[in-house]
């Protein structure tokens, strides 16, 4: 890879009409680097993480925060792991990589679906195809209770199915289900173990049912309206006027 440096100790190499060449070729020299910190950090925490998971297999519950707890240890220990894989890729040019770390870290997930704006837990989550997470929105399988002065750490699953919008700043607590084809608006909070019905909008702290998803969908067709702010009067809008001439053909 450092095709630049050994080319240094070449006469021709230095030469004026070469100097293109070398611009190049430093170019390529830094992707090749960049690409192998990229695979290498991967691959060596996906084996961490199959080692992890050959001593101490992962699983739910309620666990105390002590660290002769080996499900509390071990879990700090997988999280750990996946977040110096996700923080590396996460700083790659293409928004996909955090798709495809999801998927070297046994979290379900395609490409289609847009995840890089918002925050979400590294282990026992389950997304469907093309979600859409807003900025901001926060996806916990894991949070910290206390029990009787006692502090404990919860993990439930949470699954979210196919073609889910996550409203900005939206939060989704540990124990989730969310439905096919659900919305949660903005600063929307679902309760732990909470089920989300399909094809349904959500809003409100706790989530509470506001809309079912395909009205949304009629409402939007239908004429624009407006409200005057001195009566409340409702209008018409008329939203073509802001369309060229050629679009309003």
């Amino acid at each position: 890879m450092p095709t630049v440096m050994i080319l240094t100790f070449f006469d021709f190499a230095m030469d004026s009409n070469f100097f293109h060449w070398r611009i190049l070729l430093i170019f390529i020299d830094v992707l090749a680097w960049w690409g192998s910190y990229l695979l290498v950090s991967l691959l060596l925490g996906k084996l961490i993480l199959i080692l992890l998971k050959l001593i101490h297999k992962p699983c739910e519950g309620t666990f105390k925060i002590d660290r002769k707890d080996r499900n509390y240890s071990f879990f700090c220990l997988r999280v750990t792991v996946k977040k110096f894989i996700f923080w590396i890729w996460n700083n790659f040019c293409f928004p996909w990589v955090s798709n495809f770390a999801f998927k070297m870290c046994d979290i379900r997930a395609d490409f289609k679906s847009t995840m890089f704006d918002g925050w979400s837990d590294v282990e026992f989550i389950e997304y469907g195809n093309n979600i859409m997470i807003g900025q901001g929105a926060q996806i916990f399988s894991s949070i910290i209770i206390r029990i009787d002065s006692v502090d404990y750490l919860l993990i439930k699953k949470v699954i979210i199915g196919d073609h889910v919008v996550l409203g900005g700043n939206s939060i989704v607590s540990p124990g989730t289900i969310i439905g096919k084809g659900s919305t949660l608006g903005v600063w929307t909070v679902t309760q732990i173990n909470q089920i989300i019905d399909p094809d349904w909008i959500y809003i409100g702290y706790p989530a509470r049912k506001y809309q079912p998803a395909q009205k949304a969908i009629e409402e939007s067709k239908k004429q624009a309206m407006r409200r005057l702010v001195d009566t409340g009067e409702r209008i018409h809008f008329d939203t073509k006027q802001f369309l060229n001439t050629e679009d309003k053909k």
